[in-house]
């Protein structure tokens, strides 16, 4: 067999390769370390059962996988990178990450057990499998192998040398295709290829010898892959140096004139870097800083060809020293200097054309006045000639038509002036002009003539000074006009009197004294100056041309302070809150004579009075101090008068009684105070109701206080008295309401300032609410209508204030309660009055009802065997009527018991109806008649006519189980046998197998006696369409439950909960129908509940008849036990089957109502309806929902275990049923029997 297979597989390869790609199924390009997977198709349908699959990569066999998947194995080495995931249709080959290596041409061989003759499978499918590679690197290097990054410069690089760049592309597949190039054009290169591991490497070296051609020129290296649909380009440019070809210099073409602004422009093209642009004047270089007067302006301008032009302009002002300059432009760049190449280089001569450069002489003259003197003017020009001559003094144009002058004219450009003045005193100048223009000469002649002086007598410092300043001031003879302008000799005047000559030096003795002669003869001291040196100073000058004329007389003004001051004021003693005047007087005024007078209060200036009198009103604290006055003026302050002032205040109240005064009646401390200022001092006495409290009496008493000022409120001494009540001397030690509130009143004694003072207060006695009524407690008002309002009082002092709360909030202010809006069910119940003042509050309550229609619910039970339907009515008030009705039929109920009491009403199933019925149900109570609730019931059918397959072997099962009940009897009866030989009575579980010990009489109880022959039905697992049954403190185990054989459901395992779960039927699939929720505890598995009930068969209690049923809906369980029965353990009943003939209608609603007892009204949960004054926001009413799913009848029931069914009962129902109830409607339920207990959903 295996030589067999490889003859096989070396055909298969041989065919393979014969046939090339043009023979292969699938062909796949990946990228190496991506993932790929290689698919087999296998036709399974077509070609039958496969047997094996088996990889092959070329001839060798790297993978095999069994025909159902069960063993797939990858051989060899290639365990660790593939995989293999076989389906019933393909087989896939799965490389985690596909390297070089693994490219080749995979073929798949499929072998299958029997293919039929329709199979046109070959048994074979290639794959070619081709692994490309991405370029790992691609790199441009020059000669030198150093890295040019894409877009880079090379160089700069000079013309004539050789540029080797080399473009490299690493690690690629399939072998890359390299090309070069210039300006869109392919350039030769030199190529290399080499390939390592399946993977190329590709080397391309571009040469190349640089010329002008090369200037801005871009070469590009570009990489293709066309398999990858790859292309890479990689860049470079050359930059490339060469030297400037031309330069050209332009601007003035004849002449300029001086002061114009000339522009030379220097233009140098061809360069490669810019050219460098130098300016020189002859031989002088010429730069910016050289000279402020020149600009120099260099621009350089890229050219298509990649050179560059540069524009150098030169702009300066032209002079008469650029007149016949040579002014040249060198250029030169990078490649000129390294070459050692002269600068390119343009000259261009200059003609200035200026106007005359005029200067003076002599420097200086100096004449008496009367004399003659003569000054030079010297020019330079071009043109030389002169149009015109002017000069001027101090820069104003001298007229030269006067017989005075001589010259000033083209001719003769001196100038001769005679008979000189002291106006004639100056700096001369000299303009020339000619065709140019004209200039001034740049230096200037002074002339100085001399005349006697012209003196003012000025004072340092300026009078008036101020005598107690012992001041000492310094006289001023200053020359006003004259030549020299330097006094010699002074003299001084006093009123008109000679008083001294400066220096005090004779000629002839000049060098005997010389600190005499050396002084200042224009300056003479004044020391310590008083109002003795009172008045008028004047001088006389002498200089080199002689005494000059006196100066006007000058004043010399000295203040001192008035005299002493003396002050008297009325009245002599003041009144607080009145006026007291201030009067000030002196007798030597002062110089200049005072007017404004000084004062201060308690030793601090008064900013804002200076008149002699000083009025203070009003009268106050801070007016018990001293008072002082002065007059002062500019020469100083005099001597001030200073009094006492004497202040008294009449009583007057500082703290009074307040109007009112209230205290609680029960209080324990209370009081009054009043404070009263009085100078001189005063006495308190107290009063109640006008008549004075004496001090003996105990009920109260009295303490008194003579308190010291207070600067900081102003209060003058003051007398304090309090009136403390003795609480402990009230009867009972509190205060009556009526008596105790009075008038009380504090009054003082007069003084010598005025009257006394009087304060009264009203004191009233208060207490908190109490008595709280309101004008109707309860109000009964139908749903959708107004109440009316009501009104709350109480009784307090202070006045109480009210507020309205309803489940702790408040929801509305004042007396009454008053309803803007209509009612709604939900606004029922207890609405709290508060009355409240500062001492405390009261409250009582109202009771709103709210009546309204009633709504129904119809709910099926099983009720002393047997089948009723219970209405339940739900309204204000609880009291209900109800009628019965079927819906779409014509049928009565005569033969339908019905029972009815206030609350419920009972209608009890006719087993005679066989179709299907809709009963009403309607409610209605002295509001109206409420919305009908209806039920749909199937008709009664017996099983064993319902046809069911799975009957006979239903009953082979009965007999099997009646035969095992026999002989577990047997052992049980042989069992009580023995023991009662041993006469042992045991009341617990049997120490053997069998369980319970029976006594013979009670067989008859036992729960297969009489068992009837069970119909045939699927077993199915417990589903969700009913509450299920539950023994007391456990959970059911789910057991089998008959089912129709067509209603067949599939179930799924719960991996959450740990239980079966089947999808509801059809009909159910929208039913909100919660499931029972789990007790505590896992609940037991199918088999495990079924084997427990064989265990436990003979532990049952000896009664016949289930005494409890216990149902889940919405979540709850409840549990009825019955006092006079025992409870029959469900987990050890024996799984037997009742004829269950009766339907199963299944219904949900997604709010359930709790139950309401009689008499309460129904109190809606959720948000309540605020409809009050205050704001309040009306939400919507949230409703239930419920549908019924009828069309259900003895398909599929409750997995339940099984309960035995008592020989007289026809028929039992193990469902609660919830009756299809009016939208938004919540339900109740009541017992049956009227005995007022009540039942959750339970059977009895």
């Amino acid at each position: 067999l295996v030589d067999m297979n490889s003859i096989v597989i070396v055909s298969l390869w041989i065919l393979l390769h014969i046939s090339n790609t043009s023979c292969q199924d699938e062909k796949i390009s990946v990228l190496r370390g991506e993932k790929v997977e290689l698919a087999c198709p296998i036709d399974i349908a077509t070609c039958g059962e496969l047997h094996s699959l088996k990889w092959f990569k070329g001839t060798e066999r790297i993978a095999v996988v069994s025909g159902d998947g069960e063993v797939a194995k990858v051989e060899g080495s290639y365990n660790d990178r593939l995989s293999l995931s076989h389906e019933a249709q393909t087989s896939r080959l799965i490389f985690r990450s596909v390297e070089i290596a693994d490219e080749d041409t995979y073929l798949c061989e499929t072998t299958f057990l029997e293919p039929s003759e329709l199979c046109e499978n070959s048994g074979a499918y290639s794959v070619a499998l081709n692994v490309n590679a991405v370029p790992s690197v691609i790199t441009l290097q020059d000669g030198n192998r150093n890295s040019i990054k894409n877009g880079s410069h090379i160089g700069p690089m000079r013309e004539g040398q050789d540029l080797q760049v080399v473009c490299e592309v690493y690690g690629a597949r399939p072998e890359p295709v390299i090309s070069w190039h210039r300006s869109g054009r392919v350039v030769r290169d030199n190529l290399v290829v080499e390939e390592h591991n399946g993977l190329y490497t590709v080397k391309s070296t571009l040469s190349l010898t640089l010329s002008r051609q090369e200037l801005g020129a871009t070469y590009n290296c570009r990489v293709e892959m066309k398999d990858l649909k790859l292309s890479v380009d990689n860049q470079f440019h050359i930059d490339l140096q060469v030297r400037p070809t031309k330069i050209n210099l332009s601007g003035v073409e004849h002449h300029t004139v001086q002061g114009t602004k000339v522009l030379l422009q220097c233009q140098v093209s061809g360069a490669r870097p810019a050219a460098n642009m130098t300016w020189y004047n002859s031989s002088k270089l010429i730069t910016e800083e050289s000279s402020e007067m020149t600009s120099i302006n260099t621009k350089t301008y890229l050219q298509n060809d990649g050179t560059f032009e540069t524009i150098s302009q030169m702009i300066f002002t032209a002079t008469r020293f650029e007149n016949g300059a040579s002014m040249r432009c060198e250029a030169d760049n990078i490649v000129m200097r390294e070459d050692m190449d002269r600068p390119l280089h343009d000259t261009l001569t200059l003609e200035v054309m200026y106007p005359p450069v005029v200067s003076v002489k002599p420097e200086n003259i100096t004449v008496n006045e009367t004399q003659d003197f003569l000054i030079f003017c010297d020019y330079e020009a071009n043109p030389a000639s002169l149009e015109s001559v002017k000069w001027y003094r101090n820069s104003q144009e001298i007229k030269l038509n006067s017989v005075r002058y001589e010259g000033g004219n083209p001719e003769q450009t001196a100038l001769l002036i005679k008979n000189s003045t002291r106006h004639d005193i100056g700096a001369y100048t000299c303009e020339l002009s000619n065709s140019i223009g004209f200039d001034v000469s740049d230096n200037e002649v002074y002339v100085d003539v001399i005349y006697k002086p012209t003196v003012m007598l000025t004072m340092d410092p300026e009078a008036p000074v101020i005598e107690n300043d012992q001041a000492n001031i310094t006289l001023l003879c200053n020359i006003v006009d004259g030549n020299p302008m330097l006094l010699t000799k002074v003299r001084w005047f006093l009123d008109g009197e000679f008083l001294k000559e400066l220096p005090e030096c004779e000629e002839e003795t000049l060098g005997t004294d010389e600190n005499l002669c050396e002084v200042d003869p224009s300056k003479m001291l004044l020391q310590n100056v008083g109002r003795e040196f009172i008045g008028n100073y004047s001088c006389e000058g002498f200089n080199a041309a002689g005494w000059g004329d006196v100066s006007e007389e000058n004043p010399l003004d000295v203040y001192y302070e008035p005299g002493n001051a003396s002050m008297v004021h009325y009245p002599y003693i003041a009144i607080k809150r009145r006026s007291v005047t201030f009067n000030c007087s002196i007798e030597d005024r002062g110089n200049p004579a005072a007017t404004r007078y000084r004062w201060l209060r308690g030793g601090k200036p008064v900013l804002d009075v200076v008149t002699p009198s000083w009025t203070v009103d009003p009268v106050g604290l801070d007016s018990r101090t001293t008072f002082s006055c002065f007059a002062y003026n500019e020469g100083g302050e005099g001597y001030p008068a200073e009094v006492n002032l004497e202040v008294h205040a009449p009583p007057a109240f500082i703290q009074k009684l307040q109007p009112y005064t209230g205290a609680l009646f029960s209080t324990a401390n209370m009081s009054l105070s009043c404070r009263v200022e009085c100078i001189p001092s005063c006495s308190i006495s107290w009063f109640k109701d006008g008549i004075g409290i004496d001090e003996s009496d105990e009920r109260y008493y009295i303490t008194n206080t003579y308190l010291p000022a207070e600067p900081a409120t102003g209060d003058f001494e003051s007398a304090y008295s309090v009136l403390h009540f003795n609480m402990s001397a009230w009867p009972n030690g509190i205060l009556d309401r009526i008596k105790d509130s009075s008038n009380y009143s504090c009054v003082s004694t007069n003084n010598s300032a005025g009257p006394g003072v009087r304060s009264t207060t009203y004191f009233g006695v208060e207490y908190p609410p109490e008595n709280t009524s309101l004008s109707s407690t309860t109000i009964s008002v139908e749903e959708g209508k107004i109440p009316p309002k009501i009104v709350c009082s109480s009784r307090a002092y202070p006045e109480p204030a009210f507020y309205w709360t309803r489940n702790g909030e408040i929801i509305a202010k004042g007396s009454a309660l008053i309803v803007d809006d209509v009612l709604e069910r939900s606004d029922a119940g207890k609405y709290t009055c508060t009355a409240f003042n500062k001492h405390g509050n009261h409250s009582t309550d109202a009771y709103i009802d709210i009546h309204y229609k009633p709504t129904c619910q119809i709910m099926r039970k099983e009720v002393e065997d047997e089948d009723v339907l219970i209405c339940v009515a739900t309204g204000s008030p609880r009291e209900s009527e109800f009628e019965w009705s079927v819906k779409y039929a014509n049928d009565s109920l005569q033969s339908h018991r019905i029972k009815s009491d206030p609350y419920e009403s009972y209608l009890t199933l006719d087993d005679a109806v066989s179709a299907m019925r809709i009963y009403v149900c309607v409610a209605s109570n002295n509001v109206g008649m409420g919305t009908p609730c209806e039920i749909e019931v199937a008709g009664y059918v017996a099983w064993w006519l319902k046809g069911d397959v799975l009957t006979p072997y239903i009953l082979i099962g009965a007999v099997a189980a009646l035969l095992l009940a026999v002989i577990l009897v047997c052992i049980i009866i042989i069992c009580i046998c023995r023991r009662k030989r041993r006469q042992e009575k045991f009341t617990g579980e049997s120490s053997t197998a069998g369980g319970s010990q029976i006594e013979p009489g009670e067989y008859e109880n036992l729960p297969f006696h009489g068992l009837q022959t069970p119909p045939k039905k699927a077993m199915l697992c417990k589903t969700n369409l009913a509450p299920s049954l539950k023994h007391h403190n456990k959970t059911l185990t789910p057991s089998c439950f008959p089912t129709h054989p067509y209603n067949y459901i599939n179930y799924q395992k719960d991996c959450q909960k740990g239980g079966l779960q089947a999808p509801l039927h059809p009909t159910l699939q929208h039913s909100g129908l919660p499931a029972p929720p789990p007790s505590s505890g896992e609940p037991p598995s199918l088999d495990d509940s079924c084997k427990s009930a064989e265990r436990k068969l003979a532990s049952l209690d000896n009664s016949d008849t289930l005494s409890s049923h216990s149902f889940t809906i919405g979540g709850t369980r409840s549990m009825k036990r019955s006092s006079e029965k025992k409870l029959i353990d469900l987990e050890t009943v024996t799984p037997l089957y009742e004829n269950l003939t009766d339907s199963i209608q299944i219904h949900e609603t997604t709010a359930p109502t709790p139950l309401v007892p009689p008499g309460k009204p129904l109190i809606l949960e959720g948000p309540h309806q605020e409809r009050y004054r205050i704001s309040l926001k009306k939400p919507g009413r949230k409703g239930g929902s419920s549908r019924s799913n009828s069309a259900v009848s003895n398909s599929y029931y409750d997995c339940i275990k099984p309960i035995p069914a008592p020989r007289h009962r026809k028929y039992a129902s193990t469902n609660s049923l919830v009756s299809k109830a009016h939208p938004g409607v919540g339900h109740g339920l009541k017992a049956y029997g009227g005995n007022g207990e009540r039942y959750d959903h339970s059977q009895k």
